[in-house]
């Protein structure tokens, strides 16, 4: 699936809005050492990753109606065939939608970490190595790359990246996977596709005159309104 800049921003810009600093550990934090080690011998983690070449952000008030991208991409064909593959088999198909990697979720994840902002630049930093230890574990264990494997190879290495306790050599590759998934979350539900999903109707139009906010609505706000000390608005 073909997915514009301006797509992407729009995407990345309803992402942020968004919080997902308590869904992930910080990288490394995972217990280490106490964990079953996994079946294969583990590949070295990268030492260094590329630093993001000189850019600028949006700024502080970014046009969304004329959205201009001024950093480059980071990922390569092959890294984001990766992503897309990887997004596909953690948020796979169903009846409701097809998976997340066809639906182009690499694409905001190559935006995610292409911004010059120190959240999205840490994740870059993670995700950059990440796919880069998977490349070289897929190496070691088969000689070839991980979008060359067959899909129960693949398996078996996403197997190893769900430990909930991970032995020491696994504690970055664990963590990498953990914000990638998190990353496919976000990204997936700033969707349209994941919106129908999970049933959200908001910031839909509404045909004709706007009848108002329901009575359960209006009992709410009123019990919260009394909680707070504050006369709720009444509708006339």
């Amino acid at each position: 699936m073909t997915i514009t800049r301006r797509t992407t921003l729009q995407w990345f810009a309803t992402a942020t809005t968004l919080s997902i600093a308590p869904w992930t550990p910080a990288f490394g934090a995972v217990a280490t050492g106490a964990g079953t080690p996994p079946p294969f011998a583990v590949a070295d983690w990268p030492a260094t990753v590329a630093p993001l070449p000189p850019t600028r952000g949006y700024g502080r008030d970014p046009d969304l109606a004329d959205p201009k991208v001024p950093w480059p991409l980071t990922f390569t064909k092959a890294q984001r065939a990766a992503i897309d593959m990887l997004g596909d088999m953690i948020l796979p198909a169903d009846a409701a939608s097809p998976g997340a990697g066809k639906l182009g979720v690499g694409a905001f994840v190559d935006e995610w970490i292409s911004a010059p902002y120190p959240r999205q630049q840490d994740d870059r930093t993670t995700i950059v190595a990440g796919l880069a230890w998977l490349d070289a574990q897929s190496q070691s264990l088969h000689q070839a790359s991980f979008i060359a494997l067959t899909a129960a190879q693949r398996a078996m290495l996403l197997d190893a990246l769900t430990a909930a306790s991970p032995a020491a050599a696994m504690v970055k590759p664990v963590a990498f996977m953990d914000r990638l998934r998190n990353l496919f979350v976000l990204g997936f539900y700033s969707l349209p596709e994941g919106k129908a999903d999970m049933g959200y109707i908001g910031d839909q139009p509404i045909e004709g005159a706007y009848p108002g906010p329901t009575e359960a609505a209006l009992a709410h706000l009123a019990t919260v309104m009394r909680e707070l000390k504050l006369e709720a608005s009444t509708r006339a």
